[in-house]
Parts: structure tokens; C-alpha cells; sequence
């Protein structure tokens, strides 16, 4: 079982709602991705979970997708400027998110990379650089993106199943204090990825 280290939220501290509710949405998504294409060993744990289960897990304060943002050298410069960039986007590799939802994760980003730095920074674990970067795309570069690197982004965690075992875990109680705990070590992990870059 993973160890989840954390320190509990202040007295009446709260999630900012209009940020919550686009990325529920998108994590959603994320959530029936990983559903559809889970290890053995952890599907009858996603079937138990349920549409409820679900739900709880879909409001965690950060994005359940794992793109390089901690690394502002992902993100200099777009691939329709990337020499390096070959392969026809019919034969990249693709991941277990669609690309529509691709779309969507990347235009969220964009949009908290221009609009909400502390929001971008804590929802998606984005370095300072990496805003900065990611703030001065295009809309044609992000579906580049989209198109040509599609296994780029994908569910956070999506190679570790002791962490998604401790997610399910928790969201199948019906106290919510486990469920906040993973969370917390959740922003936590991205926070460190942050640290452990730039320190």
C-alpha cells in the first residue's frame, strides 16, 4: 500500500469553485480513460467505485494529467518549430486520451497560464517558466500539439497502480477524510516535482 505523507488544510479553507468545475470536467474524462484501460489488478476496484466514486475523485484540486509542466523546456517552443519534430501525426503514439480531450486539457492550460498563474502553478504543478511559455502560445500551436505528440500528455500516475489504488481506496469510504488525504499528498508531489527542478 503507497504511504501518503501530508499536513491537513487550515480551518475553513476552501477550493476556489470556478477553477474546480472546468477541471472536474476534464478529470472526468481522465478518470473513464484510466477506467477503460486499467492494470488487472485494479479493475474490480474501478468497477466498485461507481459513478459517485467517480465523481468525488473528478473534484481533486489539481488535473488528474501528467504533461511536463514543471519543465519549461517542454514547453519553449511549439512543435510546428521543433526541427526535431518528424513523425506524420497519423503514426504518433498514442496514449489513452483522445485527442479532443487533448484539445481541451491544453486550451485549460493556456487559459490558467494567461489568467490564473497561482492557478495554473497549483492545479497543474506549472513551473513560473512554463506559464510563461505556455501563456504565449497560439490556438494553432495547441492543436500541433494535440495532433503530433498525443502520448505526451497523459493520466498523471498512469504507470504507478499503488497510487491509483490508494485513490480508489479512498474515494470507496464514505468519510471524506481519506479522500483528502490523497489529495493532499497529490499537491503535494506536484509541488516537490516543482522544487526538485528549479532547486
Amino acid at each position: 500500500m503507497l504511504e501518503l505523507q501530508y499536513s491537513a488544510a487550515g480551518p475553513g479553507c476552501t477550493w476556489d469553485e470556478a477553477l474546480l468545475a472546468p477541471m472536474a470536467e476534464l478529470n472526468g474524462e481522465v478518470l473513464e480513460a484510466l477506467a477503460a484501460g486499467a492494470a488487472p489488478e485494479l479493475q474490480c476496484q474501478w468497477r466498485a467505485l461507481g459513478e459517485p466514486g467517480r465523481l468525488r475523485l473528478a473534484r481533486s484540486p489539481f488535473l488528474l494529467v501528467e504533461a511536463g509542466f514543471s519543465r519549461a523546456e517542454f514547453w519553449c517552443s511549439p512543435p510546428r518549430a521543433a526541427v526535431h519534430e518528424a513523425t506524420p501525426a497519423l503514426l504518433a503514439p498514442r496514449g489513452l486520451l483522445a485527442t479532443p480531450l487533448l484539445r481541451r486539457v491544453l486550451l485549460f492550460a493556456w487559459h490558467l497560464a494567461r489568467a490564473n498563474r497561482p492557478g495554473a502553478r497549483i492545479a497543474l504543478g506549472m513551473s513560473a517558466a512554463c506559464a510563461g511559455a505556455v501563456a504565449g502560445w497560439r490556438f494553432a500551436d495547441l492543436e500541433a500539439l494535440a495532433e503530433q505528440r498525443p502520448a505526451w500528455i497523459r493520466p498523471r500516475w498512469q504507470d504507478r497502480p499503488e497510487v491509483w489504488q490508494a485513490w480508489l481506496s479512498a474515494a470507496l469510504q464514505e468519510s471524506p477524510q481519506a479522500l483528502e488525504r490523497v489529495r493532499l499528498w497529490g499537491l503535494q508531489s506536484l509541488a516537490a516535482e516543482v522544487t526538485a527542478l528549479h532547486a
